[in-house]
């Protein structure tokens, strides 16, 4: 489906920024410093969210299908990737995955699934925790959640900083905070793991 993208006025400015930087923003994260934070940031994630093959996978915040791929890449019976940016969604042409214009704290699917991953997600939205308990509604029994956002430490800081060029600022979670969030979206995280130098990954099962 071709989607018309939205005039850039009256967007929010972090929406606003994501479409604009849709068209080369996969090329983008195969240059330099980026793809090496991407990597390992993937290793973790894959490792922490387990046996993904004939999973069924919810990709929230898909921007323009990193996760997505590399998911169906792994054996996925199914993805479903999920994005408020119409530019971003254009951008996913990958034939395995079902794209959905959405805001992650709203969608409703009528599905559930065994897999949902929020990465790089949480920082921008709003209320992260209305986006988890979101996920946690479409979350199939023994499912689970798998989030990476970013640490309240210094490089996390500095990340901050860069986006606050783009005129917006972003979240960042320390252990405790994250910890509080998920509570309050009723879900128990069983294991977390630092991505150096300012990542965290955390995987969640309903409380």
């Amino acid at each position: 489906m071709r989607l018309v993208q939205p005039s850039q006025r009256g967007l929010s400015p972090v929406l606003a920024h994501f479409q604009q930087r849709a068209a080369n923003y996969s090329r983008a994260s195969e240059i330099g410093l980026w793809t090496w934070q991407r990597r390992r940031e993937l290793a973790a994630l894959a490792a922490l969210a387990g046996e993904v093959k004939g999973a069924t996978v919810l990709d929230l915040g898909c921007g323009a299908g990193f996760y997505a791929i590399r998911f169906a890449d792994a054996g996925a019976s199914s993805v479903v990737a999920v994005d408020a940016s119409p530019a971003m969604i254009s951008a996913i042409t990958d034939d395995r995955i079902e794209t959905v214009l959405g805001d992650a704290a709203s969608v409703a699917l009528d599905r559930s699934f065994q897999l949902i991953v929020l990465a790089g997600l949480l920082e921008f939205v709003c209320d992260p925790i209305a986006v988890l308990v979101n996920a946690r509604q479409h979350l199939e029994t023994g499912g689970r959640i798998v989030a990476l956002v970013p640490s309240d430490n210094f490089a996390g800081r500095l990340y901050r900083a860069f986006h606050r060029n783009h005129g917006f600022t972003i979240d960042l979670f320390s252990r405790p905070r994250f910890a509080q969030v998920a509570e309050r979206a009723q879900l128990v995280i069983l294991q977390s793991q630092v991505v150096l130098p300012f990542g965290d990954v955390h995987v969640m099962a309903v409380r």
